[in-house]
């Protein structure tokens, strides 16, 4: 190689470098929660990833340019350059600017390459600063990236003061049934313990029976139907009821540790608190990554990951409750294992695919599908519990001496069906109660007596006033929801309506909304798009026969004009990654031919 050759190279190793610090430095943020191994690590994978890029580009010009004359070739260095440059503007104007269109979409397939083709037109003035700049201040920029991608992950001065910590354990898609503490015959020793140390309540009804909907009544403490949210994928806005803008105002560190995509902070999930952790690779920050995210077009079907496993969501937890345990603080752990299909971990034997496979859900890999049997989907499901059960135990002690200064909720956003009215391990398009009946465990020595058994009906919606109550924080902010601090002493309290709402699985521009209206008497559901149903819960707890009297129809109507007037009901966004997404998470109906 030629000592100009030789030159280009080092050029080309230093532009690389220079690239991944800069890089790191801009996606770098405290809401990330990145340490310094994590910094480190996406210098290096950065490192290596545009020099497989670039230093291809290199050689081909160096040797190209040996032979044959012209404009470009005779300027290498600006070549790199422009690669380099086009790389970084293309990526970042189809994930930045034009994310939520199709690729057939002109501001993509034409977009993309303009700006690709923009990295070139500083080619020729590149080309000659470079050649005067030593590869050593390329490196000095490098290493400042690095000192300012350090700078800007470190948290904000931590101005609380004494209080108990607030802790919220929320279990994806579990049933309330199928855990110990509600009876079920299975290995949930640390639910167990909860209950036995704290209060149970026996009919929590959730919110929606769909991730984001649920979540944000359980977080806020308005119903779906009056904050407007009923799908996965949709946008939330500026929400001022989430519990941690009231915890970050008295002083609380806060944040939230989110394991299935339909919490992920694209859709304004991470406002108002210090950490949103919503990052799904093994290794933090890496999907941030221009060239990951370019790689993840072609390799993921979904062009991102959707899902992690509850040790991975705990790898990023457990480490920030010890940092922060001198407290307050607010952590929302959410785990997402027990949503189908079932992984089970290796616990148990092959499934059976002898026979009639059973008809499960589109969104099920090929092989699953193939399961012939009902039992043992059952079993698989409490071996993704039993999972569970084990990582809240982890978190449990993570807590440490501080336990008793938590006020520490389990939960669920909502159920499963197993059989029940014909839907086979799913959930979302309905409103039954296999898919709203969760658990709700509430620890708090302080304030809540150990072992209490709560009948009455609660919902998700009475989390957040119960939890301010406890801290005694009133912000002002209307809810739906009523604070249960009373009924965690001696588990008295009477029943109040619990209104809960979905689109039905469907991603349209106006979509069908249900609603349904419970007390553990009697439930009403009303359909935008087919006949009501009332179920008279204390004679059809299965609710397999629905009554049509007169006398119902006309509480439905006024339901129904209650819930119309309540709010504004809005669908999910329409970009193709969050469909795609939904279609793979099943919260959205594949179209028949």
């Amino acid at each position: 190689m030629t000592p100009t050759s030789s030159a280009l190279m080092r050029h080309t190793v230093a532009l690389a470098a220079m690239s991944a610090g800069v890089e790191v430095a801009a996606r770098a943020t405290p809401k990330a929660g990145w340490a310094l191994a994590d910094l480190e690590t996406l210098l290096v994978v950065t490192f290596l990833l545009t020099s497989l890029l670039v230093v291809p580009v290199a050689v081909a010009g160096s040797v190209a340019g040996s032979r044959v004359r012209g404009w470009v070739l005779d300027r290498p260095y600006g070549l790199v350059w422009g690669v380099l440059v086009g790389m970084h503007l293309s990526i970042n104007y189809r994930f930045e600017y034009v994310l939520n269109e199709y690729l057939r979409d002109p501001k993509v397939f034409v977009g993309v390459p303009v700006a690709f083709a923009l990295g070139f037109l500083p080619m020729f003035f590149a080309d000659r600063v470079l050649r005067r700049v030593r590869p050593v201040s390329l490196l000095g920029v490098a290493a400042l990236g690095a000192i300012v991608g350090f700078v800007r992950v470190q948290p904000s001065p931590h101005t609380g003061g004494p209080g108990p910590n607030v802790v919220i354990i929320s279990l994806d898609t579990t049933r309330m049934d199928r855990l110990g503490p509600y009876g079920h015959a299975i290995n949930t020793p640390t639910l167990d313990r909860l209950a036995r140390e704290g209060v149970t309540f026996d009919q929590a009804i959730a919110a929606a029976p769909i991730t984001e909907p649920s979540h944000l009544a359980m977080l806020t403490g308005i119903a779906p139907y009056r904050s407007g949210i009923v799908a996965n994928g949709t946008v939330l806005g500026d929400r001022p009821a989430l519990i941690w803008r009231a915890l970050a105002a008295r002083g609380y560190r806060t944040a939230g540790f989110v394991s299935g995509f339909p919490l992920h902070g694209k859709y304004d999930w991470g406002q108002g608190v210090d950490v949103w952790d919503d990052d799904f690779g093994r290794v933090a920050g890496l999907q941030s990554l221009s060239l990951i995210k370019a790689w993840n077009q072609i390799a993921i079907k979904e062009h991102a990951l959707r899902e992690r496993p509850a040790d991975l969501t705990l790898s990023r937890a457990i480490p920030w409750i010890k940092a922060n345990e001198g407290g307050p603080f607010f952590a929302l752990v959410h785990f997402y294992d027990v949503h189908g299909p079932y992984d089970s971990h290796g616990q148990l034997g092959p499934p059976p695919t002898d026979g009639t496979p059973l008809n499960l859900p589109f969104y099920w890999p090929a092989v699953d599908r193939r399961v012939t049997d009902v039992t043992w989907l059952e079993e698989a499901y409490d071996k993704e519990i039993e999972y569970v059960d084990a990582a809240v135990g982890e978190v449990v002690a993570a807590l440490g001496p501080n336990l008793d200064n938590t006020i520490l909720v389990v939960t669920a956003d909502h159920g499963e069906s197993f059989t029940e009215h014909g839907y086979l391990f799913d959930h979302g398009d309905n409103l039954y109660d296999p898919s709203l009946r969760v658990p709700l465990i509430l620890r708090y020595p302080a304030a809540a007596t150990a072992g209490v058994r709560v009948g009455c009906q609660v919902g998700g919606v009475d989390l957040v006033p119960t939890v301010l109550g406890l801290l005694g924080i009133d912000d002002g902010v209307q809810r739906d929801g009523r604070s249960l601090v009373p009924t965690l002493k001696d588990g008295t309290c009477d029943s109040e309506p619990v209104y809960s709402s979905t689109v039905a699985g469907r991603m349209v521009e106006v979509p069908p909304v249900a609603h349904s209206r419970r007390l553990p008497e009697e439930k009403i559901i009303f359909y935008s798009d087919k006949d009501p149903e009332y179920f008279d819960l204390s004679n059809d707890p299965g609710e397999l026969t629905s009554l049509q009297s007169g006398a119902e129809r006309d509480a439905l109507d006024q339901l129904v004009h209650a819930l119309q007037s309540g709010g504004t009901i809005v669908g999910a966004s329409q970009d193709s990654q969050t469909l795609q997404m939904l279609k793979a998470l099943g919260y959205l109906e594949e179209k028949k031919p």
